[in-house]
This record gives C-alpha cells, sequence and structure tokens, in this order.
C-alpha cells in the first residue's frame, strides 16, 4: 500500500473511531510501528489529527467562532443545563467561562434567587444584565471576537481577586489523557486561571467533543469536579473514563 493509501486508511478510520491504536492498525496494514508513527506526524504536522500515546485521536470539528454554534445542539444544551442549575445555591458566587453551552445555563438560572456572577463573556453579560437579582460583574479586557470572550492581563488579575463556589468552564475538545484544550493560547491561559480560583469545577461537554483535543491544554480531568453530558453519553464516560474521581451528571 502507497504511503498515500495509507494516509486515506487512517483518516477514514479515525474519522469512524475517533481514535486509533498504533499496536493494532500497524498490524492491520501489515507495516512497522515506526512507519505507523511517522505517518502519523506527517497527518498531525497537516492538522488531520492528534497524536496521543499509543496512537492517534480525531482532530476537533467543533468550530470555536461564538455564532456558528449559537443555534446548534440546543435541545443537548438545554438538557445539560437543567442538570447543573439546580445544584447553585442562593447566594452563590459563580465563575462563568465563555460558550453556548454555558449561556444556555445562564438562561436557565431562577430570576427570584440572588447570585453574584462573574463572567468574560459578552452574551452572558448581556443576557443576565436584565436579572435583577444578580450582582454581575463583567471581567473587562481585550475581546476575542471568535469566542466573545475577554482576555488579557487585566482578566487575569481581576479573576485573581476572586474565590468562586462554582467555576463553570466553557470547552470544545475533552479527553482522557490530554484533559481539556482549546485552539487559542491566551484563552488557555484564561481558563487555567479560572480553574487554579477553586470552587466546584464544572464542564458541559456534548457528545461530538468527547476525545477530541486542540493545541492548548489548561486543565486535567483531576482538575474537574463535575463533567456535565447529554443522557446517552453519561455511561459511556463512567465506562470508559474511569480511573478519574469527577462526578458524570
Amino acid at each position: 500500500m502507497l504511503k498515500e493509501e495509507r494516509h486515506r486508511y487512517i483518516i477514514d478510520r479515525i474519522n469512524k473511531d475517533n481514535r486509533i491504536f498504533v499496536t493494532d492498525l500497524s498490524a492491520e496494514l501489515n507495516i512497522s510501528d515506526d512507519t505507523l508513527r511517522r505517518d502519523l506526524v506527517e497527518l498531525e504536522n497537516q492538522g488531520l489529527l492528534t497524536k496521543v500515546h499509543g496512537g492517534a485521536i480525531a482532530k476537533s470539528g467543533i468550530s470555536i467562532q461564538f455564532s456558528e454554534r449559537l443555534n446548534t445542539a440546543t435541545l443537548i444544551k438545554q438538557e445539560m443545563a437543567a442538570k447543573l442549575v439546580p445544584l447553585f445555591k442562593e447566594g452563590d458566587v459563580i465563575l462563568i467561562d465563555g460558550g453556548t453551552s454555558n449561556l444556555e445555563v445562564v438562561r436557565q438560572l431562577p430570576k427570584d434567587k440572588k447570585f453574584t456572577i462573574y463572567t468574560n463573556s459578552l452574551p452572558i453579560a448581556n443576557e443576565l444584565s436584565s436579572y435583577p437579582n444578580v450582582d454581575l460583574i463583567l471581567l473587562g479586557g481585550r475581546v476575542f471576537s471568535p469566542s466573545q470572550v475577554t482576555v488579557g492581563v487585566s482578566v487575569f488579575q481581576m479573576i485573581q481577586s476572586v474565590y468562586p463556589d462554582w467555576v463553570v468552564i466553557g470547552v470544545s475538545d475533552i479527553h482522557p489523557q490530554k484533559g481539556l484544550t482549546t485552539a487559542d493560547r491566551e484563552e488557555a491561559v484564561i481558563k487555567r486561571c479560572m480553574i487554579k480560583q477553586g470552587g466546584k469545577r464544572v464542564v458541559l461537554v456534548s457528545g461530538e467533543k468527547l476525545n477530541t483535543a486542540r493545541n492548548y491544554p489548561f486543565a486535567s480531568l483531576a482538575e474537574i469536579d463535575y463533567i456535565v453530558t447529554e443522557n446517552c453519553k453519561v455511561d459511556y464516560i463512567k465506562q470508559n473514563w474511569t480511573s478519574y474521581t469527577y462526578q458524570v451528571l
């Protein structure tokens, strides 16, 4: 089999299964493990997959453009938000990152309860501006337009001034070994800062984000307290990511 044919075969397999293992696929293709590893390096350099220990995983197909994600998988986002919101108690201080799933979380907050909410998300701040019982603090900084969030030194410093009860992080990619990753370095710095401030740390993860990774890591799974996912994926995570201590909702 020519190298180009191998590459097409590898990409077809990873698009189908989301992950490939070097030992299994090299035997299947009747090539050495070293040859397959070189193939994976070339394909990773072309942005077609992400190498991990023992193999490779699919490159995320999730757009980082907020506007493109806003009206997708709406029912799943509503389902996930409905699991998380009842855990919040009146008076809680919540640090909430950007993201369309996180926007659905604030839309479901009861308007008769008092919360203090810090956010770097312009759409979330706009949504909460009409909530009479929310003490809203917008983390001011440079606007990263694809995600509609603020980033930079001023945001970093403001985050360090609060120890929230909850940290709700936006995530586009999550993997059991590589953890939580994002496509932008500055976003990764802000997300990492949020994680370090403590509290109960939460991510909302729809099924297409599982087992994918990007270039900039900001947290390991061990640093997450709750993974909120759609109902059909709860058992999958519990069965396949069992070596971690988070709770799956």
